[in-house]
């Protein structure tokens, strides 16, 4: 996004002058004392006496009544002729109507003095100096506006930015609960109406937001589809619906052929409180505490016991309740086609697919489409070498492993290993044979507390206390940011502590990771995005790789606005 402009300079106020009094060009006295004057001409501006418009331009201690500039009596509401008018409204007239809140008008300094975007300066209403183009004292930015959502707010703070990778596109949320996405078109995930793609050849900013029905809390993507938590407490998905993922009891798409600011909430049989999309199915926690998921099912992802899809010919309320236990779930996180959900008591409960072991159960066997998803009860994650009050904070699920972080900063990965994607200087999977937990498992060597962390198809990432960002596994697209292609934790003494944070231009504050590219929001809430370019998911303009030959900061920054 293009840096904004940040000059520095006196703010600016505007003043409306009252009218003469007499016509011609005869002169008067402009003498200024400190007592009161008396003023007669043409150049009669402001003093007792003057001629003047409704509701403003008198100096202080005076009013404009009828017209001329009169001295203000001591009854509080403005009105020099003394009747003592109890609505204080002070606009010098004595009928109790409210007074003038316009630019120009005076005002006593009160919360609502002054129209909003005026502020009261010198006793007048006049513009803020937010919004004058010029950085003031106490500013982050200026950009000629009060605009909210447009890189710099209304009370010139940075507008906050989130960002969420797919497969084929990538969406960000923006302060004020907006939503912008790039990518891919097809099947109408990026919810423009029609199947462009975006980022290809031109940037995010030049298609502006998706037309929604209300502000957007939370924010998620999968493979062809797209979801959000909205204010109105309602959650909405768009883009494919082949195999229910929508919800709506249709397997039509949404968002291709039509806009959305009419889309209707789905019927989860509660309120979704937090939510995750996988490929093409996603899982909601409610506000009972209960997990519900629905679309695709072949792996027993919906955790029913069976692999019918829900949400093609039904609503998502006819997906069963997801058994994990006694205790209510904190959050739940969906990867490919398999899912993993943290209880209050901080249990973590995983099914659907675990070819590769990713579910941690120390097995093969898929979980869910044949029995309950606690069947086999909580996986066993946690490190023998974690404080004794350390927790788990996220998720991130990929294609075929699964990682966990934990409040003390550490982070353990099973499942699939075959591209590095476990950081433990191997290929060999962990966790799809007998005796392998996750706790058996020393935390990755990052070279610092991880705060937060993103999985791609054969790929993760780790956000590090500091804003820097290390990724291991597979890199043919770049993925890894390291400027080459090579593929990093599949070998003997690989960890992600040997190697340089990726170079972003600045400190990260969060991150998230689509099949084959990744994107990170910095401090100044600017976008960098990096790995394989295809489609313009990357949203540079462009369809190519960053990452592979070259730093990301070398692309700067998305433009969003």
């Amino acid at each position: 996004m293009p840096r904004l402009s940040c000059l520095t300079g006196p703010s600016l106020v505007l003043l409306l002058a009252c009218s003469p009094a007499t016509g011609g060009l005869g002169g008067g006295d402009d003498t200024e004392s400190g007592s009161t004057q008396t003023g007669t001409g043409s150049d009669c501006i402001g003093q007792s006496g003057c001629a003047c418009t409704p509701g403003g331009g008198c100096d202080p201690g005076l009013a404009c009544v009828a017209d001329m500039c009169e001295p203000v009596s001591g009854d509080g509401d403005g009105d020099p002729t003394g009747d003592g008018d109890p609505t204080g409204d002070g606009d010098g007239d004595g009928d109790g109507d409210p007074g003038c809140t316009e630019l120009g008008c005076m005002c006593d300094g009160s919360l609502d003095a002054c129209d909003p975007g005026l502020i009261c300066e010198d006793g007048v209403c006049g513009p803020s100096p937010c919004g004058n183009g010029i950085q003031e004292d106490g500013e982050v930015c200026d950009d000629g506006n009060i605009v909210g959502g447009d890189g710099c707010e209304d009370d010139c703070t940075l507008t906050t930015v989130s960002v969420v990778a797919g497969t084929l596109h990538t969406c960000a949320l923006i302060e004020g609960g907006h939503v912008r996405c790039w990518g891919a078109g097809a099947d109408g995930r990026l919810g423009h109406g029609n199947t462009n793609s975006v980022g290809d050849n031109e940037a995010p900013a030049s298609v502006g937001h998706v037309g929604l029905p209300d502000a957007v809390v939370s924010l998620d993507v999968g493979d062809l589809h797209s979801c959000g938590l909205f204010a109105d407490n309602a959650m909405r998905c768009w883009g494919e619906g082949s195999v229910g993922q929508l919800g709506n009891s249709s397997d039509e798409s949404l968002g291709d052929d039509e806009v959305l600011e009419m889309l209707a909430g789905i019927m989860l049989g509660g309120t979704a409180t937090q939510f995750s999309s996988g490929y093409a199915h996603t899982c909601a926690r409610l506000d009972t505490g209960d997990v519900r998921c629905w679309g695709d099912n072949g792996s027993g992802q919906l955790g029913a016991g069976d692999t019918v899809k829900i949400g093609d010919t039904e609503h998502a309320s006819a997906a069963a309740l997801v058994q994990l236990g006694a205790d209510d779930v904190a959050f739940v996180a969906a990867g490919y086609r398999h899912n993993c959900a943290v209880t209050v008591a901080d249990e973590l409960y995983c099914w659907g697919l675990n070819s590769k072991g990713q579910l941690g159960l120390s097995s093969n066997v898929a979980i869910g489409d044949n029995e309950p998803a606690n069947d086999l009860g909580p996986v066993d994650v946690r490190p023998m070498s974690l404080p004794d009050n350390a927790t788990i904070t996220q998720l991130a699920l990929g294609k075929e492993h699964s990682c966990a972080l934990f409040s003390s900063g550490e982070v353990t990965c099973w499942g699939h290993a075959n591209r590095g994607q476990l950081a433990r200087g191997s290929k060999d999977n962990w966790s799809d044979s007998a005796d392998e937990p996750p706790a058996a498992l020393s935390p990755i060597s990052l070279g610092g507390a991880a705060t937060a962390i993103s999985a791609g198809d054969e790929f993760s990432c780790a956000l590090l206390d500091g804003g820097a960002v290390r990724c291991w596994g597979k890199n043919d697209r770049g993925q890894l940011g390291l400027a080459n292609k090579a593929d990093f934790g599949d070998s003997m003494d690989e960890v992600p502590s040997t190697i340089d944070p990726i170079d972003l231009g600045g400190p990260a504050i969060s991150i998230s990771s689509g099949v084959e590219h990744s994107c990170a929001v910095l401090e100044d809430y600017s976008v960098v995005c990096w790995g394989r370019g295809a489609n313009g998911r990357l949203g540079y303009g462009n369809v190519d790789d960053i990452g592979d030959d070259e730093s990301p900061a070398t692309a700067g920054a998305v433009e969003l606005f």
